[in-house]
């Protein structure tokens, strides 16, 4: 699995799709986490890409740092 990927989460089916935006290491358990954005097709929007400004990964992490432990 790699950051991009759309995926699904076993406890909720097929129902709803995720896309990886990065990995962490919990310091307690070890264990790699993922960092998700559900993709919900409610909020698909339509925008000229002349209008887009890119977010650095630092950016996006920064506005994950509330979820991750």
């Amino acid at each position: 699995m790699k950051i991009g990927d759309i995926v699904t989460r076993k406890i909720y089916g097929e129902d709803m799709q995720f896309c990886v935006l990065g990995f962490y290491t919990n310091q307690r358990t070890g264990e790699k986490v993922a960092i998700l954005a559900l993709l919900d097709p409610n909020l698909i929007v339509e925008a000229s890409v002349q209008e887009l400004n890119p977010v650095s990964a630092r950016k996006l992490f920064a506005l994950t740092q509330n979820f991750v432990h």
